[in-house]
């Protein structure tokens, strides 16, 4: 099988051995085709998609040369070809066995269940083709991180309505660590410590928010800071951290 990660990095691999492309030009040519598995594209389309500031003729050529490095690069098997190409158009094989992060965590659905959101979630490692700055890598980069972000906030929803305090915590770092800045991971973090008893991790966890909002050159919300406000205030008064009911109310 072909496995393929785009999240976080490019890393490709066949029966787990790695596979290196020659040229960044066919880097982009691969992930691109991939990424839109079982769609054919007109040649002349792709040459102006990935070289925008080149004559045609010149991009053309480009297109075939990195063509010819990526379909030099990948596997040949005696069932399959990963790549369809004609003299018209160019796709990646839909119905080849391989594996793409991004296709993965593109499945998730607005109904899915704690578990689901846990074990997908897991496949986004970072932003999509770090390093690469095509006008079509940025949009799905942006789009990828909206989608990363909608979800996540979605899954520490659920962790903290199902008291999952430690889970709470693990992946409110990872969402801090992979996301942007977000206050949502912060304030959920919060809630975990003071449910732990550990107002010092609450104290703590609101202090980085502020350094990090900082860098962004903004303050936290009024909902982060009357949070914390209110999370020190309970706190407090019960000494031995705040039950899901407290909770509940913050």
């Amino acid at each position: 099988m072909l496995e393929v990660r785009l999240l976080g990095t490019f890393d490709v691999r066949f029966g787990g051995r790695p596979i290196a492309f020659s040229s960044r030009p066919a880097h982009s040519l691969f992930a691109y085709l991939i990424l839109n598995a079982g769609l054919p594209h007109r040649r002349e389309k792709l040459a102006a998609l990935l070289w925008p500031d080149s004559p045609e003729e010149t991009a053309r050529g480009n297109l075939r040369h990195a063509l010819w490095q990526v379909r030099k690069t990948l596997p040949r098997t005696p069932h399959t070809e990963f790549l369809m190409a004609d003299d018209i158009s160019v796709a990646f094989n839909a119905s080849s066995e391989y594996r793409l992060d991004v296709a993965i965590l593109k499945t998730l659905t607005d109904d899915a269940s704690t578990d689901m959101l846990e074990l997908v979630l897991s496949e986004y490692r970072g932003e999509f083709l770090p390093g690469f700055y095509d006008e079509w890598v940025i949009l799905e980069r942006d789009f990828l991180e909206s989608f990363y972000e909608h979800k996540m906030a979605h899954l520490i929803s659920l962790l903290q309505k199902e008291n999952r305090w430690l889970d709470v915590l693990e992946w409110g770092e990872r969402w801090i660590f992979l996301g942007r800045k977000p206050e949502f991971a912060y304030r959920a973090l919060m809630r975990a410590h003071a449910a732990k008893g550990d107002m010092a991790g609450v104290a703590m966890t609101y202090d980085r928010c502020l350094k990090s909002l900082t860098e962004l050159s903004v303050v936290p919300s009024t909902e982060t800071r009357m949070l914390y406000e209110r999370l020190k205030k309970e706190g407090s008064k019960s000494g031995n951290g705040l039950n899901q009911e407290s909770l509940t109310r913050l």
